[in-house]
């Protein structure tokens, strides 16, 4: 037979459960309704930065830039106007800090690096300089 003050523990610990993934059940559902204070303050921010990367975006003269973002936003190309990309991108950011509101509680774990392979990408550029033979003063072997 277990103990009264054990048994209370492990009744205070199922509740304890039950009430957590009850909540959390509750914030799925109905997500934006039930955010921490910390995640409501950097939602206050969305409007602004969504802009910002707006503006960034449509004020860029590379074509093939602004493709490749209206494509990551699942936007068409063609006549796609200032509010339309400001808006996309503000859903974009509200929705990845719902996300990340309702992991805060679970075990938190480093995000994983944006560029995973950026540093072997310089390793390969660095190795491709020295290849193409302009040595400069510089010889491979001073390394």
């Amino acid at each position: 037979m277990i103990p009264s003050a054990r048994k209370t523990q492990l009744d205070r610990n199922l509740i304890k459960k039950s009430v957590k993934l009850a909540l959390d059940d509750l914030k799925d559902k109905n997500a934006g309704v039930l955010l921490s204070a910390h995640a409501l303050k950097i939602r206050s921010c969305a409007p602004d930065l969504a802009k910002a990367i707006a503006g960034l975006i449509l004020s860029s003269k590379d074509s093939s830039f602004q493709g490749e973002c209206f494509s990551l936003l699942g936007l068409q190309s063609e006549g796609v106007g200032g509010e339309i990309v400001e808006d996309c991108i503000k859903e974009k950011i509200i929705s990845v800090i719902e996300m990340n509101d309702r992991k805060s509680n679970q075990k938190s774990e480093l995000a994983p690096f944006l560029f995973e392979n950026d540093s072997l990408q310089v390793l390969e550029f660095q190795e491709e300089e020295y290849e193409e033979g302009d040595d400069g003063p510089f010889s491979p072997l001073d390394i």
